[in-house]
């Protein structure tokens, strides 16, 4: 329930964040400079039956090169506030019930960005670097890292990527947790 109170304080927000796509290399090309993330978002309804939410990341795996960036950009309001945080793969939520009322890691991140459960207001910070707010860009090589946009279309929120070329990073939207992907670093 913890969680649900720290979504709402979050989502209360009028601020959406986009995570924005990345360029794909051909096999033997360099790693692109610059990983943009995009989101994907349609909702069916069918009143007194089911809602059937399928917002996601437009891909399950991105690549950039160590020193490049990633950018979570603004994409659509109207589809609510989202995040990039990175957490370790085993805290990624499985089912409904972690991603709804069990989800640590998604506690940990909004608490870290200084978001009220009890509140609507805008989270303290805009970014987590390792664990702490902070309202300066973070970077981007470990679990604890998490940044949110907004409030206007197109406001971008950029993290210079520090993790060790071969490394893989776990993202996820602490607010919409369904929404996973990894970030390849090369």
């Amino acid at each position: 329930m913890k969680h649900t109170k720290l979504i709402a304080g979050i989502a209360g927000l009028s601020l959406t964040a986009a995570v924005t796509g990345v360029a794909v290399a051909a096999k033997g090309d360099p790693p692109p400079e610059t990983a943009v993330v995009k989101q994907k978002f349609s909702l069916k309804m069918k009143p007194n039956r089911y809602i059937q939410d399928n917002m996601r990341f437009n891909r399950d795996v991105y690549t950039v090169k160590s020193g490049g960036t990633v950018k979570l950009v603004l994409n659509k309001p109207q589809e609510g506030p989202h995040t990039l945080s990175t957490v370790k793969q085993k805290d990624l939520p499985k089912t409904a019930d972690e991603a709804f009322e069990n989800c640590k890691a998604c506690e940990a991140l909004g608490e870290a960005h200084g978001a009220d459960p009890n509140s609507e207001g805008p989270p303290k910070f805009q970014y987590v670097e390792n664990g702490t707010g902070q309202n300066e860009p973070a970077n981007l090589d470990r679990a604890g890292d998490s940044g949110i946009t907004g409030p206007e279309k197109g406001d971008t929120v950029t993290f210079k990527v520090t993790a060790e070329a071969g490394k893989t990073l776990h993202f996820m939207c602490i607010i919409h947790p369904w929404m996973q992907a990894k970030l390849k670093v090369k």
